[in-house]
């Protein structure tokens, strides 16, 4: 991507805004830093004035949450990498479909990983969009499918994994386990949560709050001891009583 990323910092901390600008401007030159809030009133006076493609949006600002503050949030056309000094809020964060959420004192790696995914997210767009103008559209225009890939990233790099071959998913605490059809086991730093709202789209389904399954390697759903589902690779996995009124309808 040639075009800069213009991005915009939002933390209340003046200290904690001049250490993100130096580790983007060190180790993600893509980025242009247009503006930075540290309260309600230039936050908004920045959204109304710019059109970032990316925000960076510490959580906690003053008194308040920046869900507080902006309620509209999901509206809001730009990528969002969420930074806070506690993980409490990382399930709320990952629900405005965030790029990522970064803790306190920020990674240099993570960051980078996290401004990777945003370019490559936003670069895919701007292709788009731009094959999108140079095209007569009729009224009976398709709709454009999205991209069947998923990317994680862990300390090898990013991997771009296609969504038919992730077999399910299974929640570890915080972390989640991935099966495949086609490599061995991925273990990756997001809960299932994450998977969850990345892959429904793709005929997944969560059958219990512990997994995530691929409805294409499902092979049996059986009513012993009250019910469970047995995967094409011969996995037994859980699935409770009101997913499996679901699941009945799904297939």
């Amino acid at each position: 991507m040639n075009n800069p990323l213009k991005s915009i910092i939002i933390d209340d901390e003046k200290m904690a805004r001049s250490s993100l600008k130096l580790l983007l401007n060190t180790y993600c030159t893509q980025v242009e830093i247009i503006g930075e809030g540290w309260d309600e009133a230039s936050t908004k006076i920045l959204f109304e004035k710019h059109h970032p493609d990316i925000v960076f949006l510490d959580i906690q600002i003053g008194n308040n949450t920046i869900f507080d503050l902006i309620p509209n949030l999901k509206q809001m056309n730009f990528k969002i990498i969420f930074i806070s000094a506690h993980n409490d809020y990382a399930l709320k964060g990952y629900r405005y479909n965030a790029i990522d959420y970064l803790l306190k004192p920020i990674d240099p790696i993570k960051l980078k990983e996290a401004v990777a995914k945003a370019t490559l997210y936003i670069g895919k767009e701007r292709l788009s969009n731009k094959k999108n103008l140079s095209q007569n559209f009729k009224t009976t225009q398709p709709t454009r499918e999205s991209p069947k890939q998923i990317i994680i990233s862990d300390a090898k790099g990013l991997h771009f994994i296609k969504t038919e071959d992730i077999m399910y998913c299974i929640a570890e605490g915080n972390y989640t386990i991935i099966t495949f059809s086609n490599q061995p086991k991925m273990i990756v730093s997001k809960n299932l949560k994450f998977f969850e709202q990345e892959l429904l789209p793709f005929n997944f389904f969560r059958a219990h709050k512990s997994n995530l399954i691929n409805l294409n390697y499902l092979k049996l759903l059986s009513n012993d001891n009250g019910g469970h589902i047995i995967m094409s690779d011969g996995k037994t996995l859980s699935i409770s009583r009101d997913r499996k009124r679901e699941l009945l309808k799904r297939v």
